[in-house]
């Protein structure tokens, strides 16, 4: 699959970010408002599919953004409060494939905003006595532990990705970070512990990569010449192989 595209000294035009699907499932997106995160989303969902078009996506999307609405009607999205069940459906399938050991195609799961989600159901949990937050962070916890083995990936899009969003400290199992955008020093420090992060202004759609056994890279996700197309395409394949 590839993640966008990487600067390289020497190199006449910007090189393709490939890295296998089944080695690294785990992708961590964060960035501040308005460093193209949606826009970056829209492109990794449409190389994910033209390569592996029959992976089972279930879109979780808690803010109902209209960057994809194009998504109603496909039977794994899901908006606003229903992304709960989405998660849950997910989960299900999940643990369904470890007990049976079949799992015959690909699943992604993927969160948009993902911190808004767990702020509202903690404030759920507090006025109803519930503990849907600590519910929701357990699944993605145990996925993200558990998932590549059994080709069940997560894909979470969030602005910070403070550790307290994630249980047991699963937040170190992702294979693959991108910060977009202008970080703060402690989103650096947060997601990037350790790493010598360029000193770079980045416009929109362009940040920092970090993938699993590879160096420290630029990033850049290129504008889509025709997004109406781009996004029907995407819907086209969801829906065959739904």
């Amino acid at each position: 699959m590839q993640w966008g595209y990487t600067f390289r000294a020497g190199a006449l035009a910007p090189v393709p970010i490939n890295l296998e699907i089944t080695t690294h499932c785990h992708a961590l997106l964060t960035g501040g408002s308005g460093s193209g995160k949606s826009y970056a989303l829209l492109f990794l969902l449409g190389t994910l599919l033209k390569g592996n078009p029959t992976t089972a996506v279930y879109f979780c999307d808690f803010k109902n953004s209209e960057d994809f609405e194009f998504l109603m009607g496909y039977p794994y999205y899901y908006a606003g409060n229903d992304v709960c069940d989405g998660i849950a459906a997910y989960y299900h399938s999940f643990c369904e494939a470890r007990e049976t050991r079949k799992h015959s195609r690909r699943h992604i799961l993927i969160i948009d905003e993902y911190p808004a989600l767990i702020n509202y159901l903690t404030m759920v949990d507090k006025r109803d006595k519930t503990k849907k937050a600590s519910e929701v962070m357990a699944y993605i916890a145990e996925i993200l532990m558990m998932g590549r083995g059994i080709g069940f990936g997560v894909w979470i899009v969030t602005q910070r990705a403070d550790s307290t969003l994630f249980s047991n400290g699963a937040r170190d199992n992702f294979m693959i970070i991108i910060g977009l955008g202008r970080l703060s020093k402690e989103q650096k420090g947060m997601v990037f512990a350790g790493e010598d992060i360029p000193n770079r202004v980045y416009g929109l759609g362009e940040g920092v990569f970090l993938a699993d056994g590879h160096p420290i890279m630029d990033v850049k996700y290129p504008q889509l010449s025709n997004e109406y197309d781009w996004k029907k395409h995407i819907k086209l394949i969801l829906m065959e192989y739904r």
